[in-house]
């Protein structure tokens, strides 16, 4: 009797066990085993049919916060830009200096989601700006500042949502994969006390597992 690898995938296990249930219901003495295990069975292939549809929206969500993260950033560089112009080409001016206190970098540098509160701060900091020569910088800047703040928080929210989705249902998957490994510890038990001393009808109610090294983390959580 042979059982899969510990790391096989849920395809492999789900596979294995579709011809356990053929194995159980060959003979007479292993028939009645066959329909709840033949349930698991159904249940962890349902989970997995499940999980596998969460992660194409999943990488959708994923690519529209990669883009409103890069607008994001891109806007902020601008802006920081327009604030020199509007000092007259100085790195360091008034305009620049109240916007920026601490140069680009630390409203830049922020990865992902962590941009999010640089960002707020920025907006406020436009909005509070009364500096001449800074009139008309906020007046074109801070609108496109604030639709893609807006944006880029609607993406995040997005990804988290998606992400948790996806996170849960893997979760769940393993849940059944662990359970659907003791019943076949269980099943090989029951299958030798009905066959006992006869391997060659042991090993035949058990199929040969397909080698797969698949981990049993496979698809698992996915970050930005």
């Amino acid at each position: 009797m042979r059982k899969y690898r510990n790391t096989a995938g849920t395809e492999a296990r789900v596979s294995y066990g579709i011809e356990l249930c053929a194995g159980l219901q060959f003979f007479p003495e292993t028939t009645g085993f066959a329909p709840s295990f033949e349930s698991l069975n159904n249940d962890l292939n349902a989970a997995y049919t499940n999980r596998c549809s969460l992660r194409k929206p999943l990488l959708e969500k994923r690519a529209i916060f990669r883009f409103a993260h890069y607008e994001t950033d891109q806007t902020i560089r601008m802006i920081h830009r327009a604030g020199e112009i509007a000092d007259g080409g100085r790195k360091r001016g008034p305009i620049a200096t109240f916007l920026f206190p601490d140069g680009l970098g630390p409203v830049v540098a922020p990865h992902g989601a962590r941009q999010i509160a640089p960002t707020e701060k920025l907006v406020e900091d436009m909005k509070r700006c009364k500096l001449a020569g800074s009139e008309a910088l906020c007046a074109e800047w801070l609108p496109k500042l604030e639709a893609v703040l807006a944006k880029f928080k609607a993406a995040v929210e997005a990804y988290n949502v998606a992400r948790k989705a996806y996170v849960n249902a893997f979760q769940d998957e393993i849940a059944l994969r662990a359970e659907h490994h003791d019943a076949i510890d269980k099943l090989m038990g029951l299958v030798r006390a009905a066959f006992p001393n006869d391997r060659v009808k042991q090993d035949l109610v058990f199929p040969i597992s397909d080698d797969d090294t698949e981990s049993s983390q496979e698809g698992g959580a996915e970050n930005p």
